[in-house]
C-alpha cells in the first residue's frame, strides 16, 4: 500500500473511533505557524514550519500543477508494462516519482488546514489533493491487472533483476494475490460498486448526527451525553455520574439495534462475499493477506487471550480495591486508578521522552534530538485547530510532522513519546528505504509508537518519588493493558465470531449482534464468577465501536503492544542485540510483510511466547501495586492503632 493510502487508512480508522482528526490539509494564509498566548515560552520548538514542504500556498499550486500533468502522461506505460524488465522498471520509477509528488502535496494541504479547520480556502486545497490523489489511483489502476495476467515465472524472474530491487517485494505480493485477482473488467466493477457497498459513512452519520441524544444533570448542569459528553463524563469520579452516564447513553443505543443490526451484517455480508469472489478461505484470510500476514497471528492472539483471562480477572479484583468498591460495575472501567495533578510543560515532556529512550541508542537519540529541537510539532490547541494527535510522515524527501493538543498532563507527555515513536520510525525507515519501500505498515507502526510509551512508563515508575506517584503510573501502565490488549483481543475475538456465522449463511440481527457480544463480554469481565456486574443494556456496546466495518483491524492494537513490550523490556535491560535488532526492524519500512519483520527481530506473534511474557509482566505491575496497597494498609492500621 502506497504512504498516503496507508496514512489515509490509519486516520480514517482512528478518525471514526474519535483518537485522531482527519488527516490534514492548509491555511489560506499559508505555512505561517499558530501562535499561542496562554502557554509560557518554551526551549521546546512548538508549531510547526510547513516552508519545508512549500514556501507558499502559491508554490504550492505550481507544483500542484505540474503533478497533475505528470498524472496525465502515465497512461502512456499502458499495455507496455510486460515487454522487458528495463520497460517495467522505467514505468515503475516513473510512476513512484510521481506518487511521491502526490503524497508531498497531500501533506502540505492536510498540516496547514489542520491548523485551522474554519479556513475555507485551506479546506478547499484539501480537497484538490484528495482528488489529485484519486486521479493518480485511477491513472495506475491498469499496473496490477497487466503484471497479474503476464506469465508469472517471466514476472518471478524479473523481481530478482537489478533495475526492479526497490520493487521486488511489491512484485512478490502481486505474484501472490494472482490467483485472488480477478478479471480487469471485474474488479473495476467490484471497485466502482464499494463506494454504495459500504455502510460505514451511514453508521457515522446515525452515530454522530441523526440520534437525538439524551441529557442528564452533572455538577447542577444540563450535559449531552453524545459521543464527546459519554468519552468524557464515564471517567467521573462521582459513581452515580458513571452509572447515569452509562444508563442514558446506552439506553439509545438499545432503541437503534435492529438499525445498527443491519448495517453491522451488510459489511460482514460484503467481507464474506468479496472473500469468497476472491477465492479465498474466509473472510479473515482475504483481510490478513491483503497486509501479508498469516491468519495464524490472528487464531493465536485469540487463544492466548483467552488462556489468560484469569491475569485480566485479577485486575479488575485490583481495580475495584483502588477504587474501594465491593462489587465492580461495568460503569467503574474507565475513572482513573488514582489522581494525579502532576502538571507538564512542553519543555519537561520533552526531556522525559529523551531520558526514557536513551535505551535506544546513540542514533535513535539525536534523531529524536533533531526531531523535537526542530519546527515539526505543533504543540498547543487554539481556535480551528484539528482535535487528537496524528504522525503524518508521508513526504518522504523532508521529515515527519506531528499535530497534538498538548493539555500539560501525563497522558499528553505519552502522546508525546508515541507520535514521535511514529515519527523516528518514519526517520529511520527513510534512511534506509527508497520511496518504494519506506512506508511501513501498521502491524510494525503501532510497535514503534507503543515500544515509546512502555519506555516512558517503565521510567516514570521506576523514577516515582512517592507510593502514590508510583501506584498513578503503574495504574496507566495497567490499563493501557485492559484498554489496548484485552480489549482489542475482545473486538477481535467478536468479529471473528460474526464473520464465521455469516459464512455458515447465518443472518445477523441487532438482537443476537447484543446476545453474541454479551456473551464475550460476560466471559472477559467475569460475570458468572462475580468479577463484574454487567447491565444487560450494556450488551448493546457493539454498536458504539467502529472498528468493526474495517475488516479485521482492530487486531493489530493488540499485537503491538505484545511486540512493544518484548522490545522494550529487553532494550531496557541493556540487550544490545535485541536493540539492533529492533532498530533494524524499524529501518525495514515496507520492505517486507511486518509479521517477518518483526519474526525477524526475534518476536513471533503466531506462537504464544510473546503473549506469555505480556501476561508475566502485567501480572509484576500488580505485585507492585498490591505491596505498596498492602503497606498503606498496615500504615494505616497501627496509625488507628
Amino acid at each position: 500500500m502506497s504512504r498516503i493510502a496507508i496514512r489515509a487508512a490509519v486516520a480514517t480508522a482512528l478518525l471514526a473511533a474519535g483518537l485522531v482528526p482527519a488527516l490534514a490539509a492548509d491555511t489560506g494564509s499559508g505555512s505561517s505557524p499558530t501562535t499561542h498566548t496562554d502557554h509560557p515560552a518554551s526551549q521546546t520548538p512548538t508549531t510547526w514550519d510547513l516552508d519545508d514542504l512549500y514556501a507558499s500556498p502559491a508554490a504550492w499550486q505550481s507544483a500542484y500543477d505540474q503533478t497533475q500533468q505528470r498524472i496525465d502522461t502515465l497512461s502512456r506505460f499502458s499495455g507496455h508494462l510486460t515487454d522487458s524488465a528495463d520497460a517495467l522498471a522505467k514505468a515503475l520509477n516513473t510512476i513512484s516519482d510521481v506518487q511521491k509528488s502526490v503524497a508531498r502535496l497531500s501533506v502540505y494541504a492536510g498540516l496547514a488546514a489542520d491548523q485551522d479547520l474554519r479556513d475555507s480556502h485551506a479546506q478547499e486545497r484539501r480537497n484538490k489533493a484528495d482528488r489529485l490523489a484519486a486521479q493518480f489511483g485511477e491513472a495506475t489502476g491498469y499496473v496490477r491487472p497487466e503484471l497479474v495476467a503476464m506469465d508469472q515465472d517471466k514476472l518471478k524472474s524479473w523481481s530478482h533483476e537489478t533495475v526492479l530491487a526497490d520493487y521486488q517485494y511489491m512484485l512478490m505480493q502481486i505474484m501472490k494475490a494472482a490467483p485472488h485477482t480477478l478479471s480487469r473488467q471485474t474488479e473495476s466493477a467490484l471497485a466502482a460498486l464499494s463506494p454504495v457497498n459500504g455502510q460505514n459513512d451511514t453508521f457515522s452519520l446515525l452515530s454522530n448526527a441523526d440520534i437525538q441524544w439524551p441529557k442528564i444533570k452533572i455538577d447542577g448542569k444540563e450535559r449531552t451525553i453524545d459521543q464527546a459528553g459519554y468519552t468524557k463524563w464515564r471517567s467521573n469520579p462521582n459513581r452515580e455520574v458513571r452509572k447515569r452516564v452509562f444508563k442514558a447513553f446506552w439506553s439509545k443505543y438499545n432503541q437503534y439495534e435492529s438499525t445498527f443490526g443491519s448495517l453491522l451484517d451488510q459489511t460482514v455480508l460484503q467481507h464474506v462475499i468479496d472473500a469468497r469472489l476472491h477465492h479465498y478461505d474466509s473472510a479473515l484470510a482475504a483481510a490478513t493477506a491483503a497486509n501479508d500476514i498469516p491468519t495464524s497471528v490472528y487464531h493465536q492472539l485469540v487463544a492466548s487471550v483467552n488462556d489468560n483471562l484469569d491475569t485480566l480477572h485479577r485486575y479488575l479484583k485490583l481495580r475495584a480495591r483502588m477504587l474501594g468498591v465491593k462489587q465492580l460495575h461495568y460503569y467503574d472501567i474507565y475513572p482513573p486508578l488514582v489522581k494525579s495533578d502532576r502538571a507538564f510543560t512542553i519543555d519537561e515532556a520533552r526531556s522525559l521522552v529523551r531520558r526514557a529512550t536513551r535505551p535506544l541508542g546513540a542514533h535513535y537519540e539525536q534523531l529524536l534530538d533533531k526531531a523535537t529541537n526542530s519546527p515539526w510539532t505543533s504543540v498547543y490547541p487554539s481556535p480551528g485547530k484539528s482535535s487528537g494527535a496524528y504522525m503524518n510522515g508521508a513526504a518522504y524527501d523532508v521529515h515527519p510532522y506531528v499535530l497534538m493538543n498538548f493539555n500539560d498532563d501525563y497522558e499528553s507527555v505519552s502522546t508525546y513519546a508515541h507520535e514521535w515513536g511514529h515519527g523516528v520510525h518514519t526517520m529511520l525507515a527513510d534512511e534506509r528505504q527508497p520511496f518504494a519501500t519506506a512506508d511501513y505498515p501498521i502491524f510494525t507502526a503501532e510497535v514503534a509508537s507503543t515500544t515509546n510509551e512502555q519506555l516512558l512508563v517503565h521510567y516514570m515508575i521506576e523514577h516515582a518519588k512517592t507510593d502514590e506517584a508510583k501506584l498513578f503510573y503503574i495504574g496507566q501502565a495497567l490499563e493501557q493493558l485492559r484498554g489496548t490488549f484485552f480489549r482489542q483481543a475482545q473486538f477481535a475475538e467478536f468479529e471473528l465470531a460474526i464473520h464465521q456465522a455469516v459464512q455458515k449463511g447465518e443472518p445477523l440481527s441487532g438482537a443476537r449482534l447484543t446476545r453474541m457480544y454479551g456473551d464475550i463480554l460476560d466471559k472477559y469481565y467475569g460475570t458468572q464468577d462475580g468479577i463484574t456486574q454487567i447491565d444487560p443494556a450494556d450488551d448493546i456496546e457493539w454498536a458504539y465501536i467502529p472498528h468493526f466495518y474495517y475488516d479485521f483491524y482492530v487486531y493489530q492494537y493488540a499485537t503491538s503492544i505484545t511486540a512493544a513490550h518484548y522490545f522494550a523490556s529487553h532494550i531496557e535491560q541493556g540487550d544490545a542485540k535485541v536493540r539492533k535488532a529492533y532498530l533494524h526492524a524499524l529501518s525495514e519500512g515496507g520492505a517486507d510483510s511486518g509479521y517477518t519483520i518483526l519474526k525477524n527481530a526475534g518476536v513471533d506473534l503466531a506462537t504464544a511466547a510473546p503473549y506469555q511474557a505480556l501476561m508475566a509482566y502485567m501480572n509484576g505491575l500488580m505485585d507492585q501495586a498490591n505491596a505498596i496497597l498492602d503497606k498503606q494498609t498496615d500504615n494505616h492500621e497501627k496509625d488507628a492503632g
